[in-house]
């Protein structure tokens, strides 16, 4: 199983949106700790992954010897690759 762990700026992402979708984000990045390359798909030209949640997108590193997810960044999926 993977650990979790979240940047200051996906901390402070999650923060300005309201309970509920930081509700869902957070239960749907907690589900992939089993296996998460099943629900990733890798952006183009970066070693980053991305995970769809509904309208929203979360940018995540995964450190597979160390079992570790990094969240990088969250937000909506109109401005999250800018």
């Amino acid at each position: 199983m993977y650990s979790i762990e979240f940047t200051e700026t996906s901390k402070n992402l999650l923060k300005k949106l309201d309970k509920k979708d930081e509700e869902m984000i957070l239960n749907k990045i907690f589900s992939i700790r089993e296996n998460p390359f099943r629900f990733l798909k890798r952006l183009q030209g970066e070693k980053l992954w991305r995970l769809r949640i509904a309208d929203y997108r979360a940018i995540i590193d995964v450190v597979v010897s160390a079992n570790k997810i990094i969240v990088v960044r969250i937000g909506h999926r109109k401005n999250i690759y800018e």
